[in-house]
């Protein structure tokens, strides 16, 4: 089993104590985990993996005020001398820093002084840390000043790239042609206020056809809320699209689907069953069809990637079959992969991804799924650097994106949410969720609609005040108040849309 092996220094236990060590990962040159055993006994952290390859340490830790981020080394060779943590992740930071902002100035990106003085400030601080490794019981003030330096300077990094970008695409387009959705549960939205708020913002809405809510009862459907949501939308004048008509994930599939778990065979009529129902009864009402979601992740029952592929393939060919003319996707739950690192037989989601854009059904674009501060089933949070680059590396598919974004605005109970989670946002208890809901996401939105492979950015929730999926994910709050990202897209609507 290969290992390796990092030092953590006594001074900085309490910061590691902080870092979510347990779910660290190793992964390739491909930026895909390796399944890993993580192990501490201090001063030791150890991460096996069943592979002998060098590969980069993924970790999630605090960084200064900026909060917690996904910070990586270089690639490390395996060595049965421990590695100094801290020092790694600063070298890893410099190189990530210093290669994309190189990168991105041959293409012609204009890089401000503070991002210069940032480097050169952690390029410093770094070598002060390299100095100082081999001293015994050295504490690490170094590498962690090296650390928030070169973070700092990637948000300017990306600060820079997203905004002469979006210059760059409003002198091509005049308005931007990119679909602004966010999705709903039927029969929402429901008050007049919510509906007049919600046609303000977007020009599109993604509306849920939750299988669990419309077969509530094994061959019995219903429809009637979802056509409610639907016609109105199309009387607004917003696109539709439809789905997805299986998400993955426990408390979004039927309660009656635990008598089948057994019997593949059937479970896939059923699938294929209420698909043709689906689009049988919503045919010539909705513009994209969202086939499924989270097939690449582990669900309520388990699939191996022969079961997963079929699923798919079936929902797809189904929809093509039935509804040639409207264009259909397949959307991927977590698309960074982290997941991947705690199972042992998990579908990585590029190569899922991948398989189907190759297998000529005719699907029109890939769905990425990311929920970001969220206990369960969540992307862990990164610079829009990372997030960028692996946006960059899912175009290369060839096909166009749309991203399904949701960040919470609050913690606690949620009532009104369908699949509960408890929420992780980072600050002290009691801080305004709605403005950290403001600070996470709209670097992210800026980033999508810098993108011309994104033809679509969906927000995961519209009104925490009705029924709606994550917990605390709306742009409305429980109370129907308007939180700050509203009005983010708001303005973008106005200054860039169609």
């Amino acid at each position: 089993m290969g290992q390796i092996h990092f030092e953590v220094p006594s001074s900085a236990q309490s910061l590691f104590d902080q870092t979510r060590w347990s779910e660290a990962y190793i992964c390739g040159i491909e930026g895909i985990p390796w399944q890993c055993q993580v192990k501490y006994q201090a001063p030791r952290l150890t991460i096996s993996r069943a592979i002998h390859s060098s590969g980069k340490l993924h970790l999630v830790c605090p960084v200064g005020d900026l909060g917690p981020r996904t910070l990586s080394t270089c690639s490390l060779r395996e060595s049965q001398e421990p590695y100094s943590l801290f020092v790694e992740l600063a070298r890893g930071c410099c190189y990530r820093a210093q290669n994309q902002a190189d990168i991105w100035r041959r293409a012609g990106l204009t890089l401000d002084k503070q991002f210069d003085q940032l480097v050169r400030q952690g390029v410093q601080r770094f070598l002060d840390s390299v100095r100082d490794r081999d001293r015994k019981g050295s504490p690490p003030e170094a590498a962690l000043e090296a650390i928030e330096f070169f973070e700092r300077a990637i948000d300017r990094l990306g600060e820079s790239y997203t905004t002469q970008s979006i210059a760059f695409r409003k002198r091509q387009e005049p308005r931007i042609g990119t679909m602004v959705a966010a999705s709903v549960l039927p029969p929402g939205p429901t008050s007049e206020t919510s509906r007049d708020a919600f046609k303000q913002t977007f020009n599109a809405a993604m509306v849920r056809l939750n299988w669990g809510d419309i077969e509530n009862d094994h061959g019995r459907y219903d429809f009637d809320a979802a056509k409610q949501s639907i016609d109105w939308c199309i009387g607004s004048g917003l696109r539709v699209v439809g789905g997805p008509l299986i998400d993955f994930r426990t408390r979004l599939m039927p309660h009656w689907l635990y008598v089948l778990e057994d019997n593949f065979e059937t479970l896939l009529t059923a699938i294929i069953q209420f698909a043709e129902q689906t689009v049988k009864q919503l045919k010539g009402k909705v513009h994209l069809w969202n086939c499924a979601s989270g097939l690449n992740t582990q669900g309520p029952i388990r699939l191996d990637d022969e079961q997963a592929m079929r699923i798919a393939v079936g929902i797809l060919q189904t929809v093509r079959r039935l509804d040639p003319g409207t264009p259909a996707i397949m959307s991927f739950d977590q698309p960074f992969g982290e997941y991947l690192s705690r199972e042992r037989n998990g579908i990585s989601p590029l190569h899922f991804a991948d398989a189907l854009a190759r297998s000529g059904l005719g699907m029109a674009g890939l769905g990425l799924d990311l929920r970001y501060h969220y206990r369960d089933d969540h992307t862990d949070p990164r610079s829009v650097v990372d997030f960028s680059l692996m946006l960059d590396r899912w175009s290369t598919l060839g096909l166009p994106l749309m991203v399904h974004l949701g960040v919470p605005g609050g913690s606690g109970i949620d009532p009104n949410a369908t699949a509960p989670s408890d929420t992780n946002l980072p600050g002290e208890t009691g801080t305004d969720g709605g403005t950290q809901q403001s600070e996470i996401a709209v670097p992210l939105l800026k980033t999508l609609l810098a993108k011309h492979c994104v033809h679509a950015i969906v927000w995961d929730g519209w009104s925490d005040a009705e029924p709606h999926v994550n917990s605390h994910s709306g742009l409305l709050d429980v109370g129907g108040k308007p939180r700050p990202v509203l009005s983010f897209l708001q303005q973008l609507r106005q200054d860039y849309l169609c």
